[in-house]
């Protein structure tokens, strides 16, 4: 594991801003720049699992329960994405796209576990 890597600074061009709440505007990095630093960190030797995933209908939300692993090394992870409904009729658009933008959200935060854009906060 390269430690010095997986902590060091995005480039400003790799950092995103989006609306958070309150009108806040909050950075993020993007989950394929963190894939790419996780497989230049661990040379590629590692894992991501979705341990337990369901639908919050009281939140209109889908969770997920990751894990990250890389040899002994493990940290688990919850991430999470409002489902994307239409306009018109309130159904579900992809429910599919929610568990994949949850899981997403999940190894980005299982990441900043061992450094990855700690900055950021």
């Amino acid at each position: 594991m390269n430690r010095e890597l997986l902590e060091k600074p995005f480039e400003p061009s790799q950092i995103k801003q989006r609306e958070g709440m309150f009108g806040k505007t909050l950075d993020y990095i993007e989950g394929h720049t963190v894939i790419q630093r996780l497989n230049e960190a661990f040379e590629s030797e590692w894992s991501f699992s979705i341990l337990k995933n369901e639908v919050l209908k009281e939140t209109d939300e889908v969770i997920v329960l990751g894990e990250l692993r890389s040899g002994n090394v493990v940290k688990t992870q919850f991430g999470s994405s409002k489902i994307t409904r239409a306009k018109a009729s309130g159904e579900p658009i992809s429910l599919a796209d929610d568990y994949k933008a949850a899981a997403t959200d999940c190894l980005k935060k299982a990441a900043t576990m061992l450094g990855v854009g700690l900055h950021l906060y």
